[in-house]
């Protein structure tokens, strides 16, 4: 007879105990994603960046676009001056930028907009 007492001492002392865990980490469940259930998001909850840093970034592809525009440019005055080899090096150098520039506006879309 004892030792079914102990046996559901034991196992009314583990039920509690497992619900009592149970309930709390309901509760701090619920309290770290509470932001999760707002209504009305801020764009930095959601992965959205800051304004200077869009800024920043959409000033940095303006001045890559500007500086590959330049690049031309002296490419095809090199070119009409007849130093081919110096103007295909800043053609490519421009088309590069140009692909750094291009990948700046991207990745403004995907996190300013």
């Amino acid at each position: 007879m004892q030792i079914k007492t102990t046996f559901l001492l034991f196992f009314c002392v583990f039920t509690i105990a497992c619900t009592a865990s149970t309930a709390d980490k309901k509760a701090d469940w619920e309290k770290d994603n509470e932001a999760y259930y707002k209504e009305d998001f801020d764009k930095t909850d959601i992965g959205y960046w800051d304004i200077k840093a869009c800024k920043r970034t959409s000033d940095g592809a303006g001045t890559l676009m500007a500086t590959t525009g330049y690049l031309l440019d002296q490419s095809g005055k090199l070119r009409e001056a007849g130093d081919e080899d110096g103007a295909d090096d800043l053609f490519t150098a421009s088309e590069k930028l140009s692909a750094i520039a291009a990948n700046l506006a991207v990745t403004f879309t995907a996190f300013c907009k």
